[in-house]
C-alpha cells in the first residue's frame, strides 16, 4: 500500500512525458500548405481534397476551435507571390490579437515557400520576416509555437519534366536547404536563437523536409495530378492533389507528424 501511495504521488508530480500538453485553441499561420478555405478559415480556398493538416491536428488533440489564418500564396512578408501587398505572414500576424489563454493556445507557422519557389529570392530574408512575425506573436502573449521548416518543393510535379519550372530544381533545392539550415539556426542558436532570447516560450519543431523525402523516396506515386472530388478511402497510389500540394491523406499524416512532436 505505502509503494502504491508513493507511485501515485510521483505520477502527480511527475507527469508522463508522452501525454501531450492540453491546448484549447490552435492558431495557424501560414500558406495554401494550411489555408482551409474562406469558409472555415480566413483564406482564399483549401488546395487538397479534403481537410489540411491543422484541421486533422485539431480532431486529433480534442482541441475545440482551429483559428486557421493562413492564405494560400502568403509570402513570409506581408505579401503574395502574385504581387498584392496583403495575407503574407507578417500582414496575418498584425491581424491577429491574441483573446484565448496563453498557456492553452498553440500557435503554428509553416511558411516561406512562396518567397523562393521560382528562384527570384533571398531565403535569408524569408528567416528574418519569419523572426520579425515570430517576435511579434511572443509580444503578444505567444507562448506555445510549432513551427515547420520547408519540404523540397522540388518533389512536386510543378517541377515535372515537361514543366517550364523543371530546369529551376538544383536552384530551389539549395534555396530550401539553405532556408531550412538559416530557419533552425534562427530558432536554436545556442547564443542568438529565439530560444534562447525567450526562455519562457516552448517551440516544437516539425522536420517536414525529411518527412517529404522519406515518403517519395519510400512510395511509388503517380505522376499526375489527382484533381478530383474527395473520396474515402482515397486512390493510395494519388501524392498530389494538383501540381503543387498534396493529397488530404498526406496532411493527415502530417498532422500525425506534429502531433508527435508536440508529445515529445
Amino acid at each position: 500500500m505505502k509503494n502504491l501511495f508513493l507511485l501515485l504521488i510521483a505520477t502527480l508530480l511527475f507527469p508522463c512525458r508522452g501525454t501531450a500538453q492540453n491546448f484549447n485553441s490552435i492558431v495557424a499561420f501560414g500558406d495554401s500548405f494550411t489555408d482551409n478555405g474562406y469558409v472555415n478559415g480566413h483564406g482564399f480556398n483549401r488546395d487538397t481534397n479534403g481537410l489540411v493538416w491543422v484541421e486533422y491536428l485539431g480532431n486529433m488533440m480534442n482541441c475545440p476551435k482551429v483559428d486557421n489564418r493562413a492564405w494560400g500564396g502568403a509570402r513570409t512578408d506581408y505579401g503574395h507571390y502574385l504581387g498584392f501587398d496583403w495575407s503574407g505572414f507578417n500582414w496575418q500576424v498584425d491581424k491577429y490579437n491574441m483573446t484565448t489563454n496563453p498557456e492553452e493556445t498553440l500557435i503554428t507557422i509553416w511558411i516561406g515557400v512562396n518567397d523562393y519557389w521560382d528562384k527570384k529570392d533571398d531565403p535569408s530574408n524569408s528567416v528574418k520576416n519569419i523572426k520579425i512575425g515570430l517576435e511579434r506573436l511572443i509580444e503578444k502573449g505567444g507562448k506555445h509555437f510549432v513551427v515547420f521548416n520547408n519540404f523540397d518543393l522540388t518533389l512536386s510535379l510543378g517541377y515535372g519534366p515537361n514543366t517550364e519550372y523543371h530546369n529551376l530544381i538544383p536552384a530551389v533545392k539549395k534555396l530550401t536547404k539553405r532556408f531550412n539550415k538559416e530557419l533552425y539556426a534562427m530558432l536554436f542558436n545556442k547564443t542568438a536563437g529565439i530560444v534562447q532570447s525567450h526562455p519562457d516560450i516552448k517551440i516544437y519543431f516539425v522536420d517536414i523536409y525529411s518527412f517529404m523525402n522519406d515518403l517519395v523516396s519510400n512510395n511509388q506515386f503517380n505522376q499526375k495530378p489527382w484533381k478530383g472530388t474527395y473520396k474515402f478511402p482515397e486512390p493510395k497510389e494519388f501524392l498530389w492533389y494538383d501540381e503543387w500540394h498534396p493529397m488530404t491523406s498526406c496532411h493527415k499524416q502530417i498532422g500525425e507528424l506534429v502531433l508527435k512532436e508536440i508529445k515529445k
